[in-house]
């Protein structure tokens, strides 16, 4: 998101990155959730006025789109949970399994979520947001609560306002004189009257001074704004009908909803923190009504029996996955729904309210799925989004879905599978001559083109699934770091490592959410990330002869030299990487690893002995 639409300019007033969104802190928490429409507050006013909050669990961050069929989350990190427990948060075996097998997750999340475990909060949990926020930090700053709210509620609006228009202005719904006179009539006067937004508005201005400007500069400003955001997903056509105005109510509904909606009470006195705001309070609308509430002259009785709330699972076509549940109570009790695990598929988006209370209207949730195992084969199907995949050759990462030589960002060399490039899936898109393309993410942390968002081919002989999908008898560990087996599918309750090497037979395999699992023999789970394991049995030398004089270093770049060898001599194999693991511009090079260090993997210069 682009930070300068969304810095809130009180003094004192905390603001937070995660996952390179800002959010807005409240008190010690980095972030809060919020019920949001799709998440009623099981917190009722019956709590004393001031509450002390420990917090027990705290939703994962996602971003909330509605339309007239109502709210979707859509999740920023789908392969994970959607909420995560303090003992899960501060277990890190299983945070450093979930950053492995999810690996567009920044590093820094443990620490931050931990910090919000830690955090001791007093509220008054009748407050709405902006109140609470505002009696705390701003009311002493000087400047008014409008004006606050008008800074969190610009960056939605602004976004919006700036996607519909250049997709009708694309679409040619609009002309460029008519997308020039809606700037000056509204975007413009919101952006005047926030102070923070002065760099933007010139940027702007700029953009809308000519026709000759907009094209030029449009491309880069709407790419810095909208790429990464889940805007991103959706087609020029459809980003016609989004709707600014209503995204600019939807905020203001969020900001006046009770602090009771941001931490929901759970059965053990904790409280549970929702993922909206962990993803800087990120609401966009299609459409947006909240029902005004009008006095009736003659009300009618209210129903003394509650309203059942129906579950339904389908798949991304619509198709039902498993049979519909009904849950009913008493008017006024809290409910709970959970998404089922269901072989060969992983949960995408989740529509409805989720936790609440029953009511005297009909409620509905519905779950999402996309495929994950493709039975009989190895998943060479078109990957749904969210699910992270690897270039198994020499690709491109491309500007737009047309590749060309002046549109390219990045040439990925070709590497070996434990190096592979991995990106996120985001969106799809097709070229000039409809030849499929995926809009991805670059998520290779400890490279310089981790972050980096474009286009790369869909061609199953050149992009594939990072997760397996089809169950293998036997797998082989080929992580230099080796891996964990673990009681739990989620990969908690570490039982036993694996080294590198090691041949492991497999009992079957099973999804968890937009990854895989394999199951061992001895019922206990591992990873099925391709990059950490193998299918088949895979053979490493296990001593190799020096040809010629040869030196061993520290590194698998061969740099640090440690020992020098003469030729002939005999060297124990204990494991086996490659050079240049994080740069994509240079092909990578097998090193064996030895007792103190890495020797070269050149047939030249060594002979496996048998």
């Amino acid at each position: 998101m682009f930070k300068m639409t969304r810095k809130i300019t009180i003094a004192g007033l905390a603001l937070i990155l995660f996952g390179g969104v800002i959010s807005p802190s409240v008190v010690h928490a980095d972030s809060t959730g919020t019920s949001d429409n799709a998440t009623a507050a099981t917190t009722k006013a019956n709590d004393a006025a001031e509450t002390t909050i420990k917090v027990g669990s705290i939703g994962m961050p996602y971003t909330l789109i509605s339309d007239r069929d109502g709210n979707t989350k859509y999740y920023t990190y789908p392969g994970a949970p959607t909420v995560l427990t303090a003992a899960e948060i501060n277990n890190d075996e299983f945070m450093n399994k979930l950053m492995a097998d999810n690996p567009e997750i920044p590093s820094s999340i443990q620490e931050s979520l931990q910090q919000q475990l830690a955090a001791s909060i007093t509220v008054d949990l009748n407050k709405s947001y902006i109140d609470y926020m505002y009696e705390t930090y701003g009311e002493a700053s000087g400047i008014s609560k409008e004006e606050v709210i008008e800074s969190q509620t610009l960056s939605s609006y602004a976004m919006v306002w700036l996607a519909s228009h250049v997709a009708q202005k694309k679409e040619g719904i609009i002309t460029f004189d008519q997308l020039q006179s809606d700037y000056q009539n509204s975007l413009r006067k919101k952006l005047v009257a926030v102070s923070s937004t002065a760099g933007l508005l010139t940027q702007m201005d700029s953009m809308f001074k000519s026709e000759e400007n907009y094209d030029i500069l449009s491309d880069l400003i709407y790419n810095a704004l909208i790429s990464g955001t889940v805007l991103s997903n959706y087609s020029d056509k459809k980003l016609t009908t989004i709707d600014p105005d209503a995204s600019y109510r939807q905020m203001v509904s969020l900001l006046s909803k009770p602090m009771s909606d941001y931490y929901i009470k759970q059965a053990d006195g904790t409280y549970e923190m929702s993922g909206l705001l962990l993803n800087g309070l990120q609401a966009y609308s299609f459409w947006f009504e909240e029902k005004p509430v009008i006095p009736d002259p003659t009300p009618t009785p209210t129903p003394s029996a509650s309203q059942p709330v129906t579950v339904h699972y389908v798949d991304d076509q619509g198709n039902t996955l498993r049979p519909d549940k009904t849950l009913t109570g008493k008017l006024g009790d809290s409910y709970k729904t959970a998404p089922l695990d269901i072989n060969g598929y992983g949960l995408t988006d989740t529509t409805g309210d989720e936790t609440g209370t029953f009511s005297s209207t009909a409620k509905s949730v519905t779950y999402t799925y996309a495929p994950v195992i493709i039975s009989g084969g190895d998943g060479a199907t078109i990957a749904p989004e969210g699910t992270v995949i690897y270039a198994t050759k020499k690709i491109g990462l491309y500007k737009h879905a047309t590749f060309t030589n002046k549109a390219r960002k990045q040439w990925y060399a070709k590497k070996a599978r434990i190096n592979r490039p991995m990106f996120v899936v985001t969106g799809y898109a097709k070229s000039k001559n409809g030849v499929k393309r995926y809009q991805v993410k670059d998520v290779n942390h400890h490279s310089k083109t981790n972050g980096k968002t474009g286009y790369v081919t869909a061609n199953a002989k050149y992009t594939s699934r990072v997760y397996y999908a089809a169950k293998h008898k036997t797998i082989t560990v080929i992580n230099p770091k080796g891996v964990n087996a673990y009681s739990k599918k989620s990969l908690t309750h570490k039982k036993a490592h694996y080294k590198q090497g090691q041949v492991l037979k497999v009992k079957k395999i099973v999804n968890q959410n937009l990854t895989t699992r394999f199951v061992l023999s001895n019922g206990r789970y591992i990873t099925a990330n391709k990059t950490l394991v193998q299918s088949g049995k895979q053979t490493m030398p296990k001593r190799v002869q020096a040809k010629t004089a040869l030196n061993r270093y520290g590194t698998a770049n061969l740099t640090k030299q440690n020992k020098h060898f003469s030729a002939h001599a005999i060297l124990k194999v204990t494991g086996w990487t490659y050079a240049n693991a994080n740069n994509f511009n240079k092909n990578d090079t097998l090193r064996y690893q030895v007792a103190g260090g890495y020797i070269t993997g050149n047939k030249q210069l060594v002979r496996v002995i048998k």
